[in-house]
Protein backbone atom coordinates (compact mmCIF):
# COMPACT_ATOMS: atom_id res chain seq x y z
CA UNK A 1 0.00 0.00 0.00
CA UNK A 2 1.39 3.45 -0.89
CA UNK A 3 1.40 6.43 1.45
CA UNK A 4 -1.03 9.26 0.90
CA UNK A 5 0.97 12.50 0.23
CA UNK A 6 -1.83 14.53 1.82
CA UNK A 7 -1.77 12.56 5.04
CA UNK A 8 0.49 14.13 7.69
CA UNK A 9 3.34 11.94 8.76
CA UNK A 10 4.00 11.28 12.46
CA UNK A 11 7.06 13.53 12.16
CA UNK A 12 4.81 16.51 11.23
CA UNK A 13 2.64 15.97 14.33
CA UNK A 14 5.56 16.23 16.73
CA UNK A 15 5.59 19.12 19.18
CA UNK A 16 9.38 18.91 19.24
CA UNK A 17 10.91 21.73 17.19
CA UNK A 18 14.43 22.69 16.33
CA UNK A 19 14.88 24.62 19.60
CA UNK A 20 13.04 22.30 21.95
CA UNK A 21 9.52 21.49 23.00
CA UNK A 22 6.70 23.91 22.24
CA UNK A 23 4.23 22.00 24.39
CA UNK A 24 3.33 22.60 28.02
CA UNK A 25 6.17 24.42 29.74
CA UNK A 26 7.94 25.11 26.44
CA UNK A 27 8.17 28.43 24.71
CA UNK A 28 7.94 29.74 21.21
CA UNK A 29 10.85 31.93 20.04
CA UNK A 30 9.96 35.61 19.79
CA UNK A 31 9.09 36.90 16.37
CA UNK A 32 11.43 39.48 14.82
CA UNK A 33 10.22 43.08 14.94
CA UNK A 34 7.86 44.10 12.14
CA UNK A 35 9.60 45.79 9.20
CA UNK A 36 12.94 45.81 11.02
CA UNK A 37 11.99 48.59 13.46
CA UNK A 38 12.51 48.24 17.15
CA UNK A 39 13.11 50.68 19.98
CA UNK A 40 16.86 50.80 19.36
CA UNK A 41 16.57 51.58 15.66
CA UNK A 42 13.94 54.24 16.33
CA UNK A 43 16.21 55.84 18.92
CA UNK A 44 19.13 55.68 16.48
CA UNK A 45 17.05 57.32 13.74
CA UNK A 46 15.95 60.02 16.15
CA UNK A 47 19.53 60.71 17.27
CA UNK A 48 20.74 60.90 13.65
CA UNK A 49 17.95 63.32 12.76
CA UNK A 50 18.62 65.48 15.81
CA UNK A 51 22.31 65.49 14.93
CA UNK A 52 21.52 66.86 11.49
CA UNK A 53 19.13 69.49 12.87
CA UNK A 54 21.64 70.58 15.53
CA UNK A 55 24.40 70.65 12.91
CA UNK A 56 22.40 72.94 10.62
CA UNK A 57 21.48 75.22 13.53
CA UNK A 58 25.12 75.19 14.62
CA UNK A 59 26.35 76.44 11.27
CA UNK A 60 23.56 78.96 10.70
CA UNK A 61 22.46 80.22 14.10
CA UNK A 62 24.44 79.56 17.27
CA UNK A 63 27.51 77.34 16.79
CA UNK A 64 28.73 77.51 20.40
CA UNK A 65 25.59 75.66 21.57
CA UNK A 66 24.42 73.55 18.65
CA UNK A 67 27.81 72.39 17.31
CA UNK A 68 28.67 70.23 20.34
CA UNK A 69 25.06 68.99 20.56
CA UNK A 70 25.27 67.82 16.94
CA UNK A 71 28.50 65.92 17.64
CA UNK A 72 27.01 64.36 20.78
CA UNK A 73 23.87 63.18 18.96
CA UNK A 74 25.93 61.84 16.04
CA UNK A 75 28.07 59.77 18.42
CA UNK A 76 24.91 58.46 20.10
CA UNK A 77 23.42 57.46 16.73
CA UNK A 78 26.63 55.74 15.67
CA UNK A 79 26.78 53.84 18.98
CA UNK A 80 23.29 52.54 18.16
CA UNK A 81 24.36 51.49 14.66
CA UNK A 82 23.08 54.38 12.57
CA UNK A 83 25.58 56.51 10.63
CA UNK A 84 25.19 60.25 11.23
CA UNK A 85 28.04 61.65 9.17
CA UNK A 86 26.28 64.83 8.02
CA UNK A 87 25.37 65.88 11.54
CA UNK A 88 28.86 65.13 12.82
CA UNK A 89 30.52 67.13 10.01
CA UNK A 90 28.19 70.09 10.48
CA UNK A 91 28.79 69.94 14.24
CA UNK A 92 32.55 70.08 13.74
CA UNK A 93 32.12 72.97 11.30
CA UNK A 94 30.15 74.79 14.00
CA UNK A 95 32.91 74.14 16.54
CA UNK A 96 35.51 75.38 14.04
CA UNK A 97 33.46 78.57 13.53
CA UNK A 98 33.46 79.16 17.28
CA UNK A 99 37.24 78.72 17.44
CA UNK A 100 37.77 81.05 14.45
CA UNK A 101 35.44 83.60 16.07
CA UNK A 102 37.37 83.51 19.35
CA UNK A 103 40.69 83.90 17.53
CA UNK A 104 39.31 86.81 15.48
CA UNK A 105 37.93 88.46 18.64
CA UNK A 106 41.30 88.21 20.41
CA UNK A 107 43.19 89.39 17.31
CA UNK A 108 40.90 92.40 16.97
CA UNK A 109 41.60 93.58 20.51
CA UNK A 110 45.32 92.88 20.25
CA UNK A 111 45.57 94.84 16.99
CA UNK A 112 43.35 97.65 18.37
CA UNK A 113 45.56 97.90 21.45
CA UNK A 114 48.69 97.94 19.35
CA UNK A 115 47.28 100.63 17.07
CA UNK A 116 46.28 102.84 19.99
CA UNK A 117 49.73 102.68 21.58
CA UNK A 118 51.55 103.40 18.34
CA UNK A 119 49.43 106.46 17.55
CA UNK A 120 48.06 105.34 14.19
Amino acid sequence: MSENPYQPTPQQHSTQGQYGSYGAGGHVPAAPPAYGYDATSQEANSAATMSLVFGILGVVLLPIVFGPLAIWQAKKAERLGKPATAGKVLGWIGVALVIIGIIAFIAFFVLAGAASTSGI
